[in-house]
């Protein structure tokens, strides 16, 4: 039995240090591929800045960009917790059911030893190149680790383990001409994104009395908190923030005090200046961990710069992505008299490379999360957690396959990178300009044949938008003709008004850039209201189009709730997401979802719709097949639902996701069932078994979870 000064020897694999969801996804990814791995964690619960002791929101690409939420673990986790949760989605309200999630995932991988309440001291080197082991000390059992191990990930935000190795490091903002970043300030100094803290207050139904402390700032008028609006105060507000002028390591508790009292200075301006309607509420947690944004970032081979992620620069070692704005704050935060975030909104998603995720110096070290290999500029996009997630999830896999081959980080991007990307996409993860090439995925090349198809249409009236300026919608069309388009207008003048549209050519569901008019059609239209048609007459190739219709006074253009895959409104100036559909049909129909998109290699859509959806008409079960390009043995099959990557489900199911379905295979007695499941409720599904000699896999969907339409992305099987 050990003693408080005994130390315990821990051999693994793989040691992460942080428990983030950076470090959360690297741990699940390295165990599930079989890796023996610890996962290091100072805090008594899982999840960083996500956790219920912080209660930061989860944000990434789907900040700006349809269908850009990030998948593989990240997506497993949020769908369950979702599942779990009884609370909605709102910035601030995360809670223990997050943490127990977390906490769950880890604990069932049987190759994932957890320590929490643990802090990784330092590194002990075996050289001055390479760590053969870190010293932790848990809290609470007063017990000291030696944990060995062949690769470390420092996803743990400061890096303290990475800073002990000697990693080659950054922190501060980098001077404008270093990188050629027009962001950056002219001159580099040492400042940083700062820190928050975040509270939750309650609606009570009667009026609730607050007295300012006299320790807490005080803020008599609005103009003491400018460009900061408070009106949502149920949930905290994330720019009660400080510490970008200070060290945001060595003067963290320092930045926590001040941070209280600017908080209950904010909370006194709420509840006791006038107009804010905050009688009835009251403070039922303030946090007392800082959320961190910004400090230590290692070096890699590589430093992604504002150049990259505004250009949406690929890589040939492209392993993660992201796409929330650079989002850059104040030094000063809170004390700032200037806006509290500087958003600079991207045109896309952007490539995330390996050369970002491993140490430079430290041959043996990745990192993920906010640590990784950026400028200080590009940090305001790659910080956030869903980004580092991936990431994690990515140093998981790389640390898998530089076990397998006997190599090092650099070694395994140098010689292994294609292996890496693939084990990635089979795993659920998305990389941008990468589809599955998988050799050994035996439905990759085959054909998929199924019940029916969902012809594309949106003719659910809501309201009613004006012409007074271009507007758009981008379509998805299969056909290689487009012979008429009918919209539903209406017109509030009397007079007989000439309506204008134009066809143009789209690269992706967001590509507005094209000036190039591949027809033209006008028509009239009286007082009123109803389909109107275009006749085109326009030889296409199939791909996404933009609908254009030029301003037409009085006359106003149907509107509806539904967005169907693929589809995007637009309207004049930048573009930006926008919800919604105008009402539009095309002739012939076109049927952007056929059964062969779910061998198409990317599983969302990117460069086309690529997913099945049955007709939603013809009601449920529906079924797809696919026929395989020569009879094969096969023991796996992975199935990825549709668990629309446009709307995280605020609590509950998603009702385009399958409940229900019948998994078989084809045989020369019939076809045999391989597996039957009745309550699913995530994305991905892997079913395993004994190898059945097959030339077709046959999926049948008996329920959703209240869509009308059977949905998936993509089939692929394995022999075993």
């Amino acid at each position: 039995m050990a003693t408080a000064s005994s130390v315990e020897e821990r051999r693994y694999d793989l040691a992460v240090i942080g428990g983030g969801l950076a470090g959360v996804c690297a741990s699940i990814a390295a165990a599930r591929l079989g890796l023996k791995v610890a996962l290091i964690n100072d805090r008594p619960v899982l999840g960083g800045n996500s956790s219920s002791e912080i209660r930061v929101p989860i944000g990434g690409a789907d900040h700006d960009f349809r269908w850009a939420r990030e998948t593989g673990i990240i997506e497993e986790l949020r769908i369950e917790d979702r599942f779990r949760n009884h609370a909605p989605i709102v910035s601030g309200q995360t809670n223990s059911i997050w943490d127990m999630v977390l906490w769950e995932w880890t604990k069932r991988e049987p190759n994932l030893d957890l320590y929490l309440n643990t802090s990784a001291r330092a590194a002990i080197m075996e050289n001055k190149t390479k760590i053969a082991k870190i010293a932790c000390e848990q809290l609470g059992t007063e017990k000291t680790f030696h944990i060995s191990a062949d690769l470390f990930i420092d996803a743990s935000g400061d890096g303290r383990v990475a800073f002990s190795a000697g990693a080659e490091f950054r922190m501060g903002r980098e001077g404008r001409e270093e990188f050629g970043e027009s962001i950056a300030p002219e001159v580099g100094d040492a400042k940083t994104l700062g820190t928050s803290l975040m509270f939750r207050a309650v609606d009570l139904g009667r009026p609730v009395r607050f007295t300012r402390p006299d320790w807490a700032e005080e803020y008599p008028t609005e103009e003491d908190l400018p460009f900061r609006g408070h009106g949502r105060m149920e949930s905290g507000h994330w720019w009660i923030e400080l510490g970008g002028t200070q060290n945001t390591i060595l003067d963290n508790e320092e930045i926590r005090d001040q941070l209280w009292r600017c908080l209950f200075g904010v909370w006194d301006h709420i509840k006791n200046k006038p107009g804010h309607g905050a009688e009835n509420l009251a403070l039922e947690w303030v946090g007392s961990v800082p959320g961190k944004r910004e400090s230590r970032r290692f070096m890699g081979d590589y430093i992604l710069t504002q150049h990259d992620v505004q250009s949406m620069a690929r890589f040939p070692d492209a392993v993660a992505y992201g796409g929330w704005p650079i989002d850059l704050h104040p030094p000063e935060g809170i004390r700032s008299a200037d806006p509290p975030a500087e958003m600079h909104h991207l045109p896309g998603i952007y490539a995330i490379p390996f050369r970002c995720l491993y140490s430079k110096n430290i041959e043996n070290l990745m990192m993920a999360g906010r640590n990784i290999s950026v400028t200080h500029v590009a940090l305001g996009t790659t910080r956030l957690m869903a980004t580092g997630a991936v990431e994690g999830q990515a140093t998981g896999t790389a640390a898998y396959l530089c076990k397998k081959h006997g190599v090092t980080p650099r070694e395994l991007g140098r010689t292994h990178v294609e292996e890496l990307q693939q084990l990635l996409l089979k795993n659920d993860c998305y990389i941008p300009g990468v589809r599955n090439s998988d050799a050994e995925d035996l439905a990759r090349g085959g054909k998929a044949v199924a019940s029916s198809e969902m012809e594309l249409e949106v003719t659910q009236l809501k309201s009613f938008v004006k012409l007074d300026a271009q507007l758009g919608q981008i379509v998805p069309l299969s056909q290689r003709r487009l012979d008429r388009v009918e919209l539903f207008l209406k017109s509030t003048v009397k007079a007989r008004q000439r309506v204008k549209i134009r066809l143009r050519r789209a690269r992706s569901w967001d590509d507005t850039s094209s000036k190039e008019d591949l027809a033209v059609a006008e028509s009239e239209i009286d007082e009123g209201q109803g389909w109107v048609g275009f006749d085109l007459r326009a030889r296409i190739t199939p791909g996404f189009h933009w609908i254009l219709v030029d301003p037409a006074p009085g006359v106003e253009w149907g509107f509806s709730d539904d967005e169907p895959i693929g589809v995007q409104r637009t309207q004049p100036g930048p573009w930006k997401r926008l919800g919604g559909s105008y009402l539009f049909r095309t002739f012939p129909a076109s049927k952007p979802y056929g059964a062969q998109n779910v061998l198409s290699g990317i599983s969302r859509p990117d460069g086309w719709t690529n997913i099945w959806i049955s007709d939603p008409k013809q009601g449920l079960p529906q079924s797809i097949t696919v026929q395989l390009t020569s009879e094969a043995k096969v023991g796996q099959v992975m199935l990825t639902f549709d668990t629309d990557l446009d709307d995280l489900v605020k609590v509950g199911p998603v009702a385009k996701c399958v409940k229900s379905y019948v998994l078989s295979c084809s045989t020369t007695r019939g076809w045999k069932r391989l597996a039957r499941v009745g309550e699913n409720h995530h994305r991905r599904a892997i079913h395993r078994f004994r190898p059945v000699r097959t030339g077709a896999i046959k999926l049948e969907i008996l329920e959703t979870w209240g869509d009308p339409s059977a949905r998936i992305y993509e089939i692929r099987a394995y022999g075993s």
